[in-house]
């Protein structure tokens, strides 16, 4: 089971045998995507029209760069860890990559390096359990706010929208 912070979501993903993404890119992706959820609430007047400006950039240049995306699946994801179901079986202890889309608005297939912990039968479909290995700071950093922001975002949504 995953402890600690996590959240549920129905997103494209699925696994990679190699994982070939540079850290700095999926950093920087997290670090944008976090900024492009935002609410224009929580930007400054003064800087809303060039977060505009770039915002539609970033919209257009990822639609354009998007490439097939994994099938979309329920998964826990965690700050150290995550499960799904797939229809393939993955070997315990294959290294590879977790592939995730985390945004319909802003489309990329971000790479976690990560090992398969378990996979086992589960109603006609493999529950697969993989723990991340992510060793650069800067992606961990991106990743842990990530999955911050989400997880307060649930426990708002559960409580009806009170923060």
């Amino acid at each position: 089971m995953i402890e600690g912070l996590h959240f549920y979501a129905s997103l494209p993903l699925g696994w990679r045998d190699d994982y070939n993404q540079s850290a700095f890119e999926a950093a920087r992706y997290l670090s944008v995507l976090a900024g492009f959820e935002h609410t224009v609430r929580e930007r400054e007047d003064v800087q809303e029209e060039l977060h505009a400006k770039l915002d539609l950039a970033l919209l257009w240049l990822a639609r354009s760069l998007a490439g097939p995306n994994p099938a979309a699946c329920p998964a826990l994801i965690g700050l150290e860890a995550m499960r799904w179901r797939d229809r393939q079986a993955l070997e315990p202890g294959k290294q590879g990559a977790v592939v995730l889309n985390l945004s319909t608005d802003l489309p990329f297939l971000l790479q976690l390096p990560a090992c398969v912990r378990s996979c086992q039968a589960v109603d006609g479909r493999w529950q697969i359990d993989v723990d991340l290995q992510i060793t650069d700071e800067a992606l961990r950093d991106g990743w842990e706010r990530t999955v911050f922001r989400r997880h307060r975002r649930r426990i708002q949504q559960e409580r009806g929208g009170q923060a």
